[in-house]
């Protein structure tokens, strides 16, 4: 399958956030992640650098005051916006959600009209063949007052998931449109090592083994559309393989999957599988509560966790039928989820 060329588009005030998507990102094979940091080598031109996004396939803005008042940010807007269709080709990641009101986004727009002005007089008394490439810099920043309004307005009419989501709704969406491969394949691939410490059965984390609550979340994030991934591919081998089986299959919303389970056109069983904070860090839940389809109400079956081995994510089941459980795969997720919820069922 062939790579995708994604561009990382932020400011370095927002380094860390931007760190984070990238690392997250940086482990699916089929994305070739952009960032100039990185990009740019030493001496090279930022401009010229800059109009290649255009090219990219896709476009990642990680959008904060900072980044909305950075002249080379918002150039970036511009070289993406080159693009007629540029709307399906980004992937706004909003730290700033003021400007979803429409005086915040007013005040943006008087910003870049008071710095084309300031640099517009500055310019006065200057002999034309003395410009140089301030000439080229004024007629930028007239650009992005021209544009920066429609450029908001794009943005907030967007459906944007929350900043902590971003990565695993991006990897969703590609794989909407079957451009990059399972990510439950890609996860497995991922995790398999074959070092000479593993070979020898010696444990090769030395020192610091800690995880950030950022890097449990995404990967229970990215372990929650997986096992879904799965479950609906469960689903449908079951009405192949036997037609008196309909299976309704429901995405809520991003942490909100419900099943509903006929057998010969009789409703046995709902299943509803989600994403939930209530105890302090993220959880997948199950809830197996015939009568509460599309409630989204709080009860629970069965909670699956994070869990940290040697500096190693894995999953934990804290209570289900078989009881508690650790070292679970996705995999061993789907399986239990299957086995205990839905099989006695059918």
């Amino acid at each position: 399958m062939a790579k995708f060329e994604v561009f990382l588009s932020y400011c370095w005030a927002d380094e860390t956030i931007a760190e984070n998507i990238g690392r997250t990102l940086g482990e699916n094979s089929n994305i070739n992640l952009h960032q100039d940091k990185i990009d740019i080598g030493p001496w090279n031109s930022i401009k010229e650098y800059m109009q290649s996004i255009s090219h990219m396939d896709y476009t990642i803005l990680l959008i904060s005051d900072a980044y909305l008042k950075s002249f080379n940010c918002m150039y970036e807007v511009l070289e993406v916006m080159r693009s007629r269709d540029y709307r399906s080709k980004i992937f706004p990641a909003v730290i700033n959600s003021s400007i979803y009101r429409p005086a915040t986004r007013a005040e943006y727009v008087k910003y870049w009209q008071n710095e084309y002005e300031k640099l517009r007089d500055s310019l006065i008394g200057i002999q034309p063949q003395n410009l140089g490439k301030l000439g080229e810099d004024l007629k930028r920043a007239q650009d992005i007052s021209s544009n920066v309004a429609e450029f908001l307005e794009t943005v907030a009419d967007m459906n944007n998931p929350a900043i902590e989501d971003v990565s695993v709704a991006i990897e969703e969406k590609l794989r909407e449109k079957n451009l990059i491969s399972n990510a439950s394949a890609a996860w497995v691939s991922r995790n398999t090592s074959h070092s000479l410490f593993d070979s020898l059965g010696i444990s090769s984390q030395m020192g610091n083994t800690d995880i950030s609550d950022f890097e449990i979340n995404q990967f229970m994030l990215r372990s929650f559309q997986e096992i879904n991934n799965i479950m609906e591919e469960l689903c449908q081998q079951l009405m192949k393989q036997y037609s008196y089986y309909q299976v309704v299959t429901e995405k809520n919303d991003s942490r909100n999957y419900f099943y509903q389970f006929y057998k010969a056109g009789k409703l046995i069983k709902n299943l509803r599988i989600f994403l939930d904070q209530s105890f302090g860090t993220m959880s997948i839940g199950i809830s197996a509560d015939l009568h509460s389809y599309g409630s989204g109400g709080n009860s629970w079956n069965g909670m699956y966790t994070a869990k940290n081995v040697n500096g190693k994510l894995c999953l934990s089941s804290q209570f289900s039928f078989v009881g508690k459980r650790d070292n679970m795969s996705v995999d061993d997720v789907v399986k239990d989820i299957w086995k205990n919820y839905i099989n006695p069922y059918l």
